[in-house]
């Protein structure tokens, strides 16, 4: 619809140019003398490079080139491109706009490049992206368009070249242990222990993920199975870690995805597994594992998790009871402490679960949750931007 309104529009144009050379003519011949025939012949070299750039087709091919595929949370994004044309036509110029979809911030930028073009046959223009937004954007095309000084003829064009990014949460290094309390027998185990256990302890054997040692694979299982069999202990069941993270809409929810992000990568990093459940309309449910291929698909989702949920956190924390419950340890991650949430972290430390509590800065005062660090089995940290490692120092200190 658009492509037949904008070619109807540029015949329209096209027959006005006809008029107003016509026009032109009829005055130079009636009314004579040299201003009239100065005008005409004036307007004349305006009206023949109108009507060449009418019949001039537009064909043109793009090229978009990132000076990277992956990009963190506000970092700074440079595009390139290059646009080529088989003809030497000169053009007085060029708008280059990108057409961009899947990304509501960035739509409402519109990225925009004039060129002069003359008479080359190759273009090239770049742009930067200062704080890009997190998430998945598709760039789907360039939109081209180019006409005479006089706007008596234009001419458009879509040149389809799709690109995708995704742009990760940011995150800060920090390095996990299990903390106290955590562990089988209740006491705390260094992450050197806790990665170099006694093969000894082995309790079955579970599929090959990608992260895992090769010391750990059990070959003879491995050779019944025909697929890769690692062997599982009960320290890795006693380690592993549930985040649940709340998607409530807030001021702080970057540094709750952040922050979240962080855990993640510095809980699978010390040898740990990891789970994850986001309370969002788009939210997901991922169990319990380690490894690269996990980190890769818990960054992934944290990169297109929208602030948005019809479901308080509480409730969800009530009806995913069963999936919550997978490891001995829970991390809750939360813009907002409420009276239901402590009520829901009470049961699950009741349950023989250690809960630990991290609470966006910014969103309640300290104080008043007071009370509820005293409570057995629940652990409450306040999270600043910027001071992650710190949080889970403050958790084991406590």
């Amino acid at each position: 619809m658009n492509s037949a309104f904008s070619k109807k529009k540029e015949f329209c144009r096209f027959l006005f140019l006809i008029g107003l050379t016509v026009l032109a003519f009829s005055y130079a011949m009636f009314q004579g003398g040299f201003v009239s025939w100065f005008l005409f012949y004036s307007f004349l070299p305006i009206a023949f490079y109108a009507f060449m750039l009418f019949f001039y087709p537009l064909s043109l091919k793009g090229e978009r080139t990132f000076f990277k595929q992956e990009f963190l949370f506000q970092e700074q994004v440079r595009v390139q491109i290059t646009l080529s044309r088989k003809n030497r036509f000169p053009l007085f110029y060029i708008i280059a706009e990108e057409m961009i979809s899947s990304s509501s911030l960035l739509s409402e930028q519109q990225i925009k490049k004039v060129l002069v073009p003359g008479f080359k046959k190759k273009l090239a223009l770049s742009y930067e992206i200062s704080q890009m937004p997190r998430g998945e954007h598709h760039f789907t095309g360039i939109r081209v368009k180019t006409g005479d000084l006089f706007g008596l003829i234009e001419k458009e064009k879509q040149i389809a070249i799709e690109n995708k990014i995704v742009v990760y949460p940011s995150f800060e290094e920090l390095q996990y242990r299990p903390i106290s309390g955590s562990a089988g027998q209740g006491s705390a185990m260094t992450a050197r222990a806790y990665q170099n256990q006694d093969t000894s302890m082995s309790v079955g054997i579970r599929s090959y993920q990608p992260g895992d040692r090769l010391s750990l694979i059990n070959w003879k299982a491995t050779a019944k199975c025909n697929s890769l069999m690692t062997k599982e202990f009960e320290q890795y069941r006693s380690h592993d870690v549930m985040i649940v993270m709340d998607c409530t809409p807030s001021a702080q929810f970057e540094t709750v995805v952040s922050f979240t992000a962080s855990a993640i990568k510095g809980i699978i990093r010390s040898g740990a597994q990891v789970g994850l459940l986001t309370a969002s309309d788009n939210g997901g449910s991922f169990a319990i594992r380690g490894g690269e291929g996990q980190e890769q698909q818990l960054f992934y989702h944290l990169a297109t998790i929208k602030e948005a949920g019809t479901v308080s956190f509480a409730k969800v924390l009530e009806n995913e009871t069963a999936f919550i419950q997978q490891s001995r340890t829970l991390l809750l991650v939360t813009v907002q402490l409420t009276e239901k949430v402590i009520e829901r972290a009470r049961y699950y430390a009741s349950q023989g679960q250690f809960v630990i509590v991290f609470l966006a800065a910014g969103s309640q005062n300290a104080s008043e949750h007071k009370l509820v660090q005293q409570e057995r089995g629940i652990k409450v940290c306040m999270v600043h931007k910027g001071q992650f490692a710190k949080a889970f120092s403050e958790v084991s200190r406590a």
